[in-house]
């Protein structure tokens, strides 16, 4: 389910790069793959969780405690720590997959978790250690299924509201992208990159994005050159996983780009439990999402809407751009 990562983008040499066009192409497309520098080390990773935003919720009428809302867990998940102090039931072994692979963890049977915006029931939540989790607990898409998450990057502020069927007040001005489901995760389907269909997933639980083997050997297959530099990943079940940190020169979803994009690829299993193997594909971590002033996530209507970010200039007729700020 999750992974974090942290990286020096000054070892790349070129910033994440947010692009829009308007009725042309967005700026001659640089399609080849960026030289990284040669490490003759695998770079260990540690946990990073200053991108992952959190909303209060109340387990069983307990005192408010912070949930990382996480749109590519399959499950709400609660730390160990924190359901042995609310005195939880204990419940039985649930399997999990985790981007290392399956595996089984203890749960906990949560009677009420209320938010503010509606209240979830009968949630049997695997339990897993807090170093690892990062927080309280993950908010997964079991407990988001009528709602839409709301992400303000300006205000470090997030919110899950009711689904609307329509576009309401807070997409007015924003580029509303139609996104389908699969296992429950957001998936949009009309990217590509380098003129190869990608299918991006959209995971606020994790901080980096990430894709799978199939994407980059198509892309191997375009390029003489294919630098990357070798890293270690470490799931929430503290087992690592290792890939191959390269850079995305440009995503195109719709009329906008995103260019310069950080991705490692690796065997990751959620691409497997959502038969996303052999299909080019792209996890969109929060280092993807936060290029944009403001992100909602409609899983009701199966909407996604970006807002353009306010320092955005026009370079030219066609474009606008953003340095990673």
């Amino acid at each position: 389910m999750r992974h974090w990562l942290v990286f020096s983008l000054a070892t790349l040499g070129t910033a994440p790069l947010l692009a829009f066009a308007t009725g042309q192409d967005a700026a001659p497309s640089q399609s080849d793959v960026p030289i990284i520098p040669e490490l003759s080390i695998i770079q260990p990773f540690e946990i990073d969780r200053t991108d992952r935003m959190t909303v209060p919720v109340r387990i069983n009428n307990s005192e408010p405690v912070d949930f990382i809302v996480d749109t590519g867990a399959e499950r709400t998940v609660i730390s160990g720590d924190l359901a042995q102090r609310l005195a939880l039931e204990a419940g039985p072994e649930l399997r999990l997959a985790t981007i290392s692979g399956p595996t089984t963890a203890p749960s906990f049977y949560i009677e009420e978790l209320t938010l503010k915006s509606h209240k979830v029931e009968g949630i049997e939540a695997p339990a897993l250690e807090r170093n690892n989790l990062g927080g309280n607990g993950l908010l997964g898409i079991d407990s988001l299924e009528d709602s839409k998450v709301f992400l303000d990057f300006r205000t470090q502020h997030l919110e899950v509201l009711p689904s609307t069927r329509r576009p309401g007040k807070l997409e007015q001005g924003m580029i509303v992208v139609s996104a389908k489901k699969r296992a429950g995760r957001m998936i949009l389907s009309s990217a590509e990159v380098d003129g190869i269909k990608v299918d991006i997933i959209l995971d606020t639980g994790a901080q980096a994005s990430m894709g799978n083997f199939a994407l980059r050997d198509r892309l191997r297959k375009r390029h003489l050159r294919f630098d990357y530099m070798p890293v270690k990943m470490k799931s929430v079940t503290g087992k690592e996983l290792h890939g191959d940190f390269s850079q995305i020169r440009e995503i195109r979803i719709g009329n906008f780009n995103v260019t310069n994009l950080p991705v490692t690829f690796t065997q990751n299993y959620a691409f497997e439990a959502l038969n996303l193997n052999d299909r080019p594909a792209i996890l969109f971590g929060m280092d993807a999402l936060k290029l944009f002033d403001r992100v909602i996530i409609d899983f009701g209507s199966r909407r996604v809407a970006f807002d353009l970010p306010r320092g955005a200039r026009r370079e030219a007729a066609s474009r606008l751009a953003l340095a990673n700020r």
